[in-house]
């Protein structure tokens, strides 16, 4: 298989046909692992290392747990030997382990395969010669099958914001993907698979109080099973609040020559994260703390060119590829065995206001408190502010009703508080394009259902989603450039303990996410904990543009969107070379670089 030697594993039935999927895989990359279900038949195919999976046998009955683990997993023997045949008593089993794993059974005949509840980890299917194949890379699935990219899935994915916006859509013809919180069960009488949810996300009902008791020990339980695995830990140390509460944790954990973190200083003239970062680490005198020199730190749009980070999705780290895996890289070379990010704090601690449409009709003089909050931190015009929050369509007719021909506008200053936003429908797109967009739009419209009753818990979750995807290929990148990188924020337990929280009480523009900090309160140095500052590198993405421009010009000339009839080459050409010019501006460019790349390197 093209994986690339990243950690991938294959999951097939207990039935005859599974052989000859087994030997192909065999044939196509020699040195793959195997597990093999009671039956003896083939069940577990990939590659992983010792300390990435765990498996526990009773009987008929086997399970595999594969990613990160903690060291001791008793309670995985203990429910296995509680089966019986049954595979639904394994819907909770990952909820009583910390880490963020798969779980493969081989249950009474039956296969079961589940990820993480916010897609972190995440489950595709398909059918080889007539066998159902489970595994955790669509891409690898898609190599196996001989599937043919979906070009609709891809033009959905041009227009900005577009496909974060709409019901998810597979990649691939053929490769099927399964829903966050849903497991794969491929019965043992031979019936097609079928998809069964075993979670939901907690009802915000916990106050910021209950809930910041509840990230704080969910938290330091997920950087736990980091920190006891052998080998040297890195980790980001940007200066940030997301980051620096996980060092400080870590630090607590381990020991001299145990730990070493560093990040990238920035502008100081602008930037003070390097100041913060540095006063958090002199509270760690047994923790090494380096930082990247301008010299070692690439601008955004470098590396670009570089087409072998193969992926599920189209992902925003290809736009910065370089400057994504900078610290990393430093890391790899000092022989770090696992690297750790704050990546995912955001999407649990700060929020752009979209729970006001909810709150508005439970207390109205609070949301509207918080709106004059967020027009002055996002500055946010009343009358689109007032027109969406009068907006009560359902999402279903709110996708039906995008207008591709409206003025879409990428900046801060646009207001979040309906359900979808009028994309930007780039000048280069063909119209071949443009119609296989028009054509997905009516198709997603046919079947759009929220991810939950509120528009703001709805919105909140689809952002989850999308970001697990995008930092799965952060994940990736960063493994490409020598460490397994590692997310803890996006650990299941520490996602429902910030989701169990009021939004109004886990989101406010007058403090910078209060949970979080009220969750390391003596964990994190005080004077990092108060800081109420945050950096935004828009201005470092506008001088990669320019600098870089060269190296977006060349995707053009042998472009493989163009290829596909997506995008006028030429048209995009032209306009690269004048970087400043409106068509480019807010990053409208971006998401061809991110499919361009993707493209180039699934293909």
């Amino acid at each position: 298989m093209t994986s690339h030697g990243a950690p991938h594993f294959f999951a097939l039935p207990d039935r005859e046909d599974a052989g000859a999927v087994a030997r192909r895989l065999h044939a196509a990359a020699p040195g793959l692992r195997v597990l093999h279900h009671p039956s003896g038949r083939p069940w577990i195919i990939g590659e992983w290392a010792d300390e990435d999976i765990a498996v526990a046998r009773a009987g008929t009955d086997a399970v595999a747990l594969i990613g990160m683990l903690p060291r001791r997993t008793v309670e995985l023997s203990r429910r296995v030997g509680r089966l019986h045949g049954r595979a639904a008593r394994l819907e909770g089993l990952s909820s009583a382990i910390p880490g963020s794993f798969h779980v493969v059974g081989s249950v009474g005949g039956a296969l079961y395969v589940q990820g993480t509840a916010y897609g972190m980890r995440r489950v595709h299917h398909t059918v080889v010669d007539g066998c159902p194949v489970a595994g955790d890379r669509g891409v690898a699935l898609a190599d196996l099958a001989g599937a043919e990219i979906d070009l609709t899935s891809l033009a959905l994915r041009l227009p900005e914001p577009l496909a974060v916006q709409l019901p998810p859509r597979p990649m691939w013809r053929g490769v099927t993907d399964v829903a966050p919180g849903a497991y794969l069960l491929a019965p043992a009488d031979g019936a097609p698979p079928r998809h069964v949810l075993w979670h939901s996300p907690p009802a915000p009902e916990r106050t910021k109080a209950q809930g910041a008791a509840d990230v704080r020990e969910a938290l330091a339980a997920a950087v736990a099973v980091r920190t006891e695995r052998d080998g040297l830990l890195s980790a980001d140390l940007s200066g940030g609040l997301d980051s620096t509460s996980l060092c400080a944790m870590a630090a607590g954990q381990l020991g001299p020559g145990e730990l070493i973190v560093g990040g990238i200083p920035g502008d100081e003239s602008v930037n003070d994260d390097a100041h913060y970062a540095r006063l958090a680490s002199a509270h760690w005198p047994h923790v090494e703390h380096m930082e990247l020199t301008p010299e070692q730190t690439p601008l955004f749009y470098q590396g670009i060119l570089d087409d072998g980070c193969r992926t599920d999705i189209p992902a925003g780290v290809a736009m910065s590829r370089d400057r994504a895996t900078a610290v990393i890289s430093v890391m790899a070379r000092r022989g770090s065995r696992l690297h750790m990010t704050g990546h995912g704090g955001d999407h649990l601690f700060f929020q752009s206001g979209a729970y006001c449409h909810d709150l508005i009709a439970r207390r109205p003089l609070l949301a509207f408190q918080r709106i004059r909050g967020y027009r002055t931190l996002f500055g946010w015009r009343w009358r689109p502010v007032l027109r969406q929050l009068a907006d009560r369509r359902s999402y279903r007719r709110a996708v039906a009703a995008i207008d591709l021909t409206a003025p879409g506008d990428l900046g801060f200053s646009t207001p979040q508080l309906a359900y979808v936003a009028p994309p930007v429908v780039q000048s280069w797109l063909t119209p071949e394009c443009r119609e296989r967009v028009a054509a997905g739009l009516r198709e997603a419209a046919r079947h759009a259902e929220p991810y939950a009753p509120t528009l703001g818990r709805h919105r909140e979750l689809s952002a989850l989603y999308s970001g697990t995807q995008e930092c799965a290929a952060i994940a990736e990148a960063g493994r490409r450039a020598g460490v397994p990188v590692t997310m803890p924020y996006f650990d299941d337990a520490v996602v429902d303990a910030a989701l169990s929280v009021r939004p109004e009480e886990r989101a406010d523009p007058w403090q910078y996410k209060p949970v979080l900090k009220e969750a390391v309160r003596g964990i994190l140095p005080e004077e990092c904990r108060a800081r109420t500052t945050k950096f935004e590198g828009t201005v470092d993405a506008v001088g990669g543009l320019y600098r870089h421009r060269d190296e977006i010009r060349a995707l053009w000339e042998d472009s493989a969107l163009a290829k596909a009839g997506l995008i006028d080459a030429d048209a995009l050409a032209r306009l690269t070379e004048r970087p400043g010019t409106p068509d480019l501006k807010d990053g409208a460019v971006d998401s061809t670089i991110i499919c361009e790349a993707w493209l180039r390197a699934v293909a």
